[in-house]
Formats: structure tokens, C-alpha cells, sequence
């Protein structure tokens, strides 16, 4: 469960980077992003090998060596980092293959611990498995975004020359993102009713069985955080950076509460909210 959500955060981490200009933020951050993303990626991929018993040739190995390759990329990021501006595009191309590999080891994870890799592809299956990996990109984007966006405003502490465009850009992109995740749980919900639910039985039973992780999935992983978003974003028309950051700091523990809430769900239930 962990280590599918660093990947997913890594990788989320790398493409809401690679959306941003490089010449208006400050390279040092941008280095910062990279070596976290690293640092998150490499931490989960010796977590997950050490759980195989040091072992290599399982049938894990392709996620890891996926996320492996998104921490090369993401050590990319931190080394051309002083170059960032005057290459935009192979800034942007490298944070965004990264980050796509991160967040593909991620989606591999969680559908693996659903139980969706093996076995016959039936049509439930095939429904949950693009549930999920829709689900887990959306979640990508949103720990990313809030992720960032936290880090970037740390940073105008002792980046003074930074403009407030890309915290707006950031901050833009958590609303949107939070958006899309909280619609992408209504139309889980709607699929999940018309086909029965995922491995853990009718969704109806799901939902009554599971209500306190779904409270904390629901509660504090999308209301909280859409709250959150909201008052960032009128901090942020009002270039208070530091009121935005406080704020995104509560953000990213509710968010990361409840994208954890959710990775449980699918290895539980089999479904994705």
C-alpha cells in the first residue's frame, strides 16, 4: 500500500513540474523536486524488493524497474536544473516521461493488490482495472499538485525574486485536480451500483462495511481538501504566500490521508473511490 502511493506521489510530483515554466521559478526548487521524487522512488523500490527477500526475477520486478526508471529521470530533473530555463522543453519532456513511469509503477501496484493482474480478463475486471488506473493518475495529479505547490511556497521564504505566477499556476492545478477526483468518486460510485462492486461484494455492502475508511477517504481526501484548495486560492489572489502555505500544509495531510484511505480500499475491496 505504501509503496504504491510513493510511486504515485513521485510521479505526480514530477508531471505537475513539468507543467510549470521553468523561468519563473527559481532552479533550486526545481532540484529539490527532482531529488525528492528521487529520493521517494529509490525509498519504495528498495522497500518493495526487500518485501520479495532481496530477490530478483519475481513477477513485481516490472513495476520496480518502471519506478527505477522514473528515479533516473527524476535525478535528471535535479542535475539539468541550472539549465531548466534555457531548455524548457527538455525540461519539460524529462519531468513528464518521469513522472508518467512513476505514477504507471503506482496504477501496477494497486491493481496488482486488487488481484486484477492474473486471471481471466471478464469484463468486471477489465472495468475495475481502467477504474483504478484512472483513479490512481487522478490521485497522481492531486498529490502532486498539492505537493508542489506546499514546497513552492516554502521556498519564496528564501527565493525572494520569485513571482507569484507559479504558486497560481500550482494552486489552479490543485483545484482542478481536486475537482476531477471528486468527480471521478461519483462516477466510481455510479459504476460501482450498475455492476455489483469490485472483489469485496455489492458496493451497498462495501459502503456499509467499510465506512470509516470511506469517511476518511471521503471526508478529509476530498471535502477537506477541496476546502483547502478554495482558501488557497484566495490566498494566493491576494499574494499571501505565506497564509497559502500554512494552509497547503493541512491540505497535504488530508490528502494524503485520504489517498492512503483509498489505496486500502482497493487492496480490501478491490474498488477505487
Amino acid at each position: 500500500m505504501v509503496v504504491g502511493f510513493l510511486y504515485t506521489l513521485s510521479g505526480g510530483m514530477l508531471v505537475v513540474l513539468g507543467t510549470g515554466k521553468p523561468a519563473e521559478i527559481a532552479w533550486r526548487f526545481i532540484q529539490l523536486i527532482g531529488l525528492a521524487a528521487f529520493a521517494l522512488s529509490v525509498g519504495a523500490s528498495v522497500w518493495s524488493i526487500r518485501e520479495a527477500g532481496w530477490r530478483i526475477g519475481t513477477d513485481t520486478d516490472a513495476r520496480t524497474w518502471i519506478a527505477l526508471a522514473s528515479a533516473l529521470g527524476a535525478a535528471m530533473i535535479a542535475v539539468i536544473a541550472p539549465l531548466a530555463s534555457r531548455r524548457p522543453s527538455l525540461f519539460g519532456w524529462t519531468a513528464t516521461i518521469a513522472g508518467a513511469l512513476g505514477i504507471s509503477a503506482g496504477g501496477l501496484v494497486a491493481i496488482g493488490r486488487a488481484g486484477l493482474l492474473s486471471g481471466a480478463a471478464s469484463a468486471p475486471a477489465v472495468t475495475t482495472t481502467w477504474l483504478i488506473g484512472v483513479g490512481q493518475v487522478l490521485a497522481a495529479l492531486m498529490l502532486g499538485s498539492i505537493t508542489v505547490a506546499w514546497l513552492l511556497g516554502h521556498a519564496y521564504l528564501t527565493q525572494t525574486k520569485m513571482t507569484i505566477a507559479p504558486l497560481r499556476h500550482f494552486a489552479r492545478m490543485l483545484t482542478l485536480t481536486t475537482g476531477l477526483r471528486i468527480a471521478f468518486l461519483v462516477v466510481s460510485v455510479i459504476v460501482g451500483l450498475s455492476t455489483g462492486g469490485g472483489s469485496g461484494g455489492s458496493l451497498p455492502d462495501v459502503i456499509r462495511s467499510a465506512w470509516l475508511i470511506l469517511s476518511l477517504r471521503v471526508g478529509l481526501g476530498l471535502v477537506g481538501v477541496a476546502v483547502f484548495a478554495y482558501m488557497v486560492s484566495q490566498c494566493v489572489r491576494l499574494r499571501a504566500t505565506q497564509s497559502a502555505t500554512g494552509i497547503l500544509y493541512f491540505a497535504s495531510i488530508f490528502a494524503y490521508v485520504g489517498e492512503l484511505a483509498n489505496q486500502h480500499l482497493i487492496a480490501d475491496v478491490g474498488w477505487s473511490f
